[in-house]
């Protein structure tokens, strides 16, 4: 198929924009010291304002915005429906450049994300809802060091049926 030029992610086909917003969570790959890519799941989120997808990861467990620091093309690939409620949706890989921030202060962008985790996992409530514990684990629980990936490139598979031939896009961010 050709390769189709989009603005920004939001001007995506829409069943690609739903598959983006309402999977839980994606595989997020990332090179290391070594050269070898390394894909950890990760709970996405979609900033409606710009388009980047946002990730966050502990200040424990850094090991993503190392990576992403030394070497920021990275990817994320939504593969996973379950739980997302969609019927018969994509699979979309997102490759991109990722900024790495340390996260001291809670941009609206970052909030989403915390609201979507919220949502996609309402157990971690009960954690997070309990002052002693937010108290002893708030540099696991708030400390996080935020993954803000710019797409470059959209690559989509109808129905997840990675032997067919998929549609590819190109991002321009706003030409």
């Amino acid at each position: 198929m050709p390769l189709e030029v989009v603005d920004s992610v939001a001007d995506l086909p829409a069943d690609v924009g739903a598959a983006l917003r309402a999977y839980f969570t994606c595989e997020f790959a990332t090179v290391n010291r070594r050269g070898e890519a390394i894909a950890w799941p990760a709970v996405p989120y979609v900033d409606p304002g710009d388009g980047h997808l946002i990730c966050a990861v502990s200040i424990a467990f850094p090991v993503k915005a190392y990576n992403a620091r030394r070497h920021p093309q990275v990817s994320l690939l939504f593969s996973d429906p379950t739980g997302s409620g969609l019927v018969d949706p994509p699979a979309v890989l997102i490759q991109g450049v990722a900024a790495v921030d340390e996260v001291l202060d809670y941009p609206p962008d970052m909030i989403g994300l915390f609201r979507t985790v919220s949502a996609r996992q309402p157990d971690s409530s009960r954690f997070t809802s309990n002052r002693f514990i937010r108290g002893l684990f708030s540099w696991y629980l708030f400390q996080r060091i935020a993954l803000r990936v710019t797409p470059e490139r959209v690559t989509v598979w109808p129905g997840r049926d990675f032997a067919r031939e998929p549609q590819v896009y190109e991002v321009r961010h706003g030409g």
